[in-house]
């Protein structure tokens, strides 16, 4: 620590002590939790957290979704390519990504990831936020902007139900699937949302 009491940039632990004052702080107030707090909580300026973590997205993936699967997934850089597809390319783009990360990453790390996210409880939020608005919505924004955080939950219910049923309750048809195969099948309905026009609905208040 510095004299004021906060871990100077170059300090070799400080991105360590950004990433852990952030697992506590994601599980114990949600993904919207302060950036500030985390920082306090690290001991470093608040500048310092967006120096190793240029936006929430990024500090949650590598706090929290990384860090349990213990995989160095790139997950930021892998969401920032899907916007570099042709429209008609979203659908089975994102399941492609979907399955090659996790199938490399190795099911237990998927499953790892998942009964980390139900840790807390009944409060799944930090990781449906994290999926949704960290992930999707900027993804939906770019292609779609009609409606993008609806467009985005449907999708991720697609993802998250493909995810269980092939890496944690590994339904046999659909774990023995190849990568081309899920997209050809799933990919239409994530097509469909992404795209289509949507019935007028209520917001949820």
């Amino acid at each position: 620590m510095s004299p004021r009491g906060r871990r100077p940039a170059g300090s070799p632990d400080t991105r360590e002590a950004i990433l852990a004052a952030a697992r506590t702080a994601f599980a114990r107030d949600g993904y919207q939790t302060s950036l500030r707090g985390i920082a306090r909580d690290a001991g470093v300026d608040p500048a310092l957290v967006h120096h190793y973590f240029p936006d929430r997205a990024t500090l949650f993936a590598k706090a929290v979704i990384e860090s349990t699967a213990g995989v160095d997934a790139n997950l930021m850089h892998r969401a920032a390519s899907i916007t570099e597809l042709e429209p008609e390319q979203l659908g089975e783009g994102i399941v492609r990504a979907v399955i090659s990360l996790w199938d490399e990453a190795g099911a237990d790390r998927f499953t790892a990831v998942i009964h980390a996210a139900l840790g807390q409880g009944s409060d799944v939020e930090p990781f449906r936020d994290f999926i949704a608005t960290g992930i999707l919505s900027p993804i939906v924004t770019h292609f779609c902007p009609d409606r993008p955080q609806l467009r985005a939950q449907l999708i991720a219910s697609q993802i998250i139900g493909l995810g269980l049923a092939r890496w944690v309750a590994r339904m046999d048809h659909i774990a023995g699937l190849d990568v081309e195969a899920a997209a050809a099948l799933v990919g239409p309905t994530i097509q469909r949302y992404a795209f289509d026009d949507l019935p007028d609905v209520a917001n949820p208040a």
